[in-house]
């Protein structure tokens, strides 16, 4: 809900495109032809004209109004067909627009410069199936028409599509391999966390320790293979944390004050993590199997590590 104070004699139209920052009159002109916008909790057109003082609401988040700009940003395609591309998503790229803020250089700009959106029903995510943190690099599949978008959500939900990533949490885990099966919902008290709750949607997450890391000093490091049977929002960070081993880097879920200190040993940015292997059944019916090379920031830390 967005909510304003009127400016009198001036038509509600106009006075919107004066006052919501970023967004068309096009737009701000439909969600009034559709009702989302009111006048003292009146709906009216959009040639309303205001008295001083008017309460303005309007019913839609500010994310839906945003206009996307197409952009050609150079986003790696791994694998293509006439129905669908698989991308390697760079650290630090958002996967979609938000209000006012990341209105360009996300994976959605990149798509529009590549896909016509007018087959997607959702403008303001056209062809993205799933997502990755801003922080999180690899693998995203992208449908290019509504056919492959609706046979990929099935896919995603029925658990029909591997997803398996690399991280390095800190601490030593007490098995070689296993199996994270805690439900996770939104934090009570923090809308931006999830958490571990009883409540919450089933979350499950296979795990598989490649590597050890003892540095000394009570530090210690485990490089993992991760497969997620679900896709819950932030689900490795928040189930690695739960057990005790957060993802390093995660300044969300772990410890600001080891991630500092890391970072100015390491030089690593960003949480260690990485969306490495895709593998389904596409809608040929052929088996696609594709891997994401670990990007060289991530590289070099490892490589770091096993020199110690």
């Amino acid at each position: 809900m967005i909510k304003l104070k009127g400016r009198g004699g001036v038509r509600l139209d106009k006075f919107l495109a004066d006052n919501v920052e970023n967004f068309s009159r096009s737009k701000l002109q439909k969600l009034i032809k559709d009702g989302a916008v009111r006048v003292n909790g009146d709906d009216v057109k959009a040639k309303f004209v205001l008295s001083e003082g008017d309460r303005v609401e309007i019913e839609a988040n500010v994310e839906s109004l945003v206009d996307i700009v197409p952009e050609d940003l150079n986003l790696v395609v791994m694998h293509e067909t006439d129905d669908y591309m698989v991308v390697n998503k760079p650290a630090g790229m958002v996967v979609h627009p938000s209000g006012s803020d990341n209105r360009t250089g996300t994976v959605v700009n990149a798509v529009m410069g590549k896909v016509k959106v007018s087959e997607f029903e959702d403008e303001m995510r056209p062809g993205i199936v799933h997502r990755l943190d801003k922080e999180t690099s690899g693998l995203m599949v992208i449908a290019k028409n509504k056919k492959a978008y609706d046979y990929f959500i099935e896919l995603f939900k029925e658990r029909r599509i591997v997803k398996k990533y690399l991280t390095l949490v800190r601490g030593i885990l007490d098995f070689k391999e296993g199996v994270i099966d805690s439900p996770i919902a939104r934090d009570g008290v923090s809308r931006k966390r999830m958490a571990v709750m009883t409540n919450g949607k089933i979350a499950i997450t296979k795990y598989q320790v490649l590597e050890e890391f003892r540095l000394g000093k009570g530090v210690d490091l485990s490089l993992l293979d991760i497969s997620l049977e679900t896709g819950r929002t932030h689900q490795i960070r928040v189930h690695m944390a739960a057990v005790g081993c957060p993802v390093v880097g995660d300044n969300v879920y772990g410890m600001s004050s080891f991630n500092r200190k890391f970072e100015g040993e390491y030089g690593l940015k960003r949480q260690f993590l990485h969306a490495a292997e895709l593998e389904f059944v596409d809608l040929d019916g052929k088996e696609i199997k594709i891997k994401s090379p670990l990007p060289e920031d991530l590289d070099l830390i490892l490589n770091e590590l096993r020199s110690f």
